[in-house]
């Protein structure tokens, strides 16, 4: 087995006593700190790890997860502060083609002019391409955290569905 390291942001901060429900239910190998977990997690795989714990949180009602790990989605800005080396104005030239040998991630969402790219994609063409000296993202990361932020939005679906069905009764 493996020992895997991973964050995942709940949807708030526990209280004292939902705290030692999440211990009860076997995240004795996680800390808190405010809405996140730190989890230090024995498994076969990283997914295998991140899964059990999700599991577990789900045993404590009103508490949910919202993410794992760092948000995959960036500003040049944001992308700028997690590498530490270059400035925004640099990743923006590469961006545009205006420095570099081209091929910058392209946007994920491109919005009133606000571009957000991908972490993971940015820092492996900035490691693969330019040779910048930065850690790769793990893609299981991305992948789980993917999945619980759709997992959150069907859910806020799902009650925006039930609020207007019991608003549709109540006229």
């Amino acid at each position: 087995m493996i020992t895997w390291d991973f964050d995942i942001t709940l949807n708030r901060a526990p209280t004292d006593e939902e705290a030692d429900a999440l211990f009860e239910a076997g995240l004795d190998d996680c800390s808190i700190a405010g809405a996140n977990l730190m989890c230090d997690r024995e498994a076969e795989t990283l997914l295998d790890a991140i899964e059990s714990v999700l599991i577990q949180i789900r045993t404590v009602p009103g508490l949910w997860a919202t993410g794992v790990g760092e948000d995959d989605g960036v500003t040049l800005g944001d992308a700028a502060r997690r590498h530490g080396g270059r400035t925004q104005a640099s990743l923006r030239q590469l961006a545009m083609g205006q420095r570099g040998p081209g091929g910058f991630p392209k946007p994920l969402i491109e919005a009133d002019n606000i571009s957000l790219y991908s972490w993971a994609e940015i820092s492996e063409w900035l490691r693969t391409t330019m040779g910048d000296d930065i850690p790769p993202v793990n893609r299981d990361i991305v992948i789980a955290d993917a999945a619980v932020k759709l997992a959150c939005r069907a859910r806020e679906a799902q009650q925006q569905a039930q609020v207007g069905h019991i608003y549709e009764i109540a006229c």
